[in-house]
């Protein structure tokens, strides 16, 4: 289930509108809260629905959400299947979209639930997703250290579950219980993430957007990634299609080239600049920031970009990180 954000009881949170933007079609919600809903119309898939269960534990773990909802003046949102990021009750490639805010990291294996999440997308699906920063839960992350790529790949090389996870009292089922935060993240290593998953071959989702900050809660970061089949998104280097698109002013074909690229190396700062002055082009403040903001956590001191920065949105860069 969705944790509570640190927020004072009864304030309802906004939708995301980038949410109304990339999440167009039939879809589910993960772990809906209505205290922080997004508002779309979609079934909510949680782990129990009150009756059904995936697991004993999870009946108790809906009743403390219960409990905590009516904090919020408020009764659980209905629960419209059983399932979470390692089940999700839809045949192979029939949603657009998988929406989910602070849910993924009550995941032990994150690759599974990436996996599983593109089984059941269409081709060009989206996968629209919040999770929370070190320091959302302070009773939870925010002493913690951040995971690592190496422990990431691990929970899915042992095909870690809830189960086992709990069994085994990793840190993150020890210090928090059933289904607890089982990893600490940051944007970039979700990153690292979604790279590794696609240079092997495991899936194929394409970058689309990301919120070092989401616009939502505001304690979380955000990673939109869309679904193409391998053929449309090759693993290869995307410099010379990107400049060639730029000269044709293409740009709409060159920002997908881009993306494209970051969903192999996301840590490529030239690219990230690129992205973020495609998106300037197109009309997408809010994305050319975003990749701005990234290409200045790459190369900090790049001059240039800084001053570009200050000029296109009336602020001065500050690093996010902690």
């Amino acid at each position: 289930m969705s944790p509570l954000p640190q927020k004072p009881q009864g304030i309802i949170l906004p939708p995301h509108p980038l949410a109304f933007k990339y999440c167009q079609g039939a879809g589910v919600e993960l772990g809906r809260s209505l205290h922080n809903a997004f508002n779309l119309d979609c079934p909510n898939i949680a782990p129990c629905d009150g009756v059904n269960f995936l697991h004993p534990q999870d009946m108790e773990d809906y009743r403390y959400f219960v409990v905590e909802q009516a904090k919020y003046g408020m009764e659980a949102a209905r629960v419209d299947g059983v399932g979470d990021f390692r089940h999700i009750p839809f045949a192979a490639e029939c949603l657009d979209y998988i929406v989910s805010s602070h849910v993924i990291e009550h995941e032990p294996n994150p690759v599974a639930a990436l996996r599983e999440s593109w089984r059941v997308l269409k081709d060009g699906g989206v996968f629209f997703c919040i999770f929370p920063k070190r320091d959302a839960e302070k009773s939870q992350d925010v002493f913690r250290p951040l995971s690592t790529l190496e422990t990431l790949i691990e929970a899915y090389e042992t095909d870690r579950t809830v189960l086992s996870a709990h069994s085994e009292k990793l840190p993150g089922a020890s210090d928090t219980g059933w289904r607890g935060h089982y990893h600490v993240y940051s944007l970039q290593l979700m990153m690292r993430l979604v790279n590794w998953i696609n240079t092997r071959g495991l899936a194929s989702f394409c970058l689309e957007m990301i919120e070092e900050t989401d616009r939502k809660a505001g304690n979380g970061h955000t990673i939109v990634l869309r679904k193409l089949s391998p053929h449309a998104m090759p693993n290869t280097d995307y410099s010379l299609l990107v400049e060639s698109c730029i000269k044709n002013g293409a740009y709409q074909e060159a920002l997908r080239a881009a993306k494209i690229s970051l969903s192999f190396n996301f840590f490529q700062h030239a690219m990230l600049y690129a992205a973020a002055t495609l998106s300037i082009q197109l009309d997408d403040l809010i994305e050319s920031q975003e990749f701005y903001r990234q290409a200045l956590i790459q190369n900090p001191e790049c001059a240039h970009y800084r001053r570009e920065y200050h000029q296109l949105f009336g602020e001065f860069y500050r690093n996010p990180l902690p």
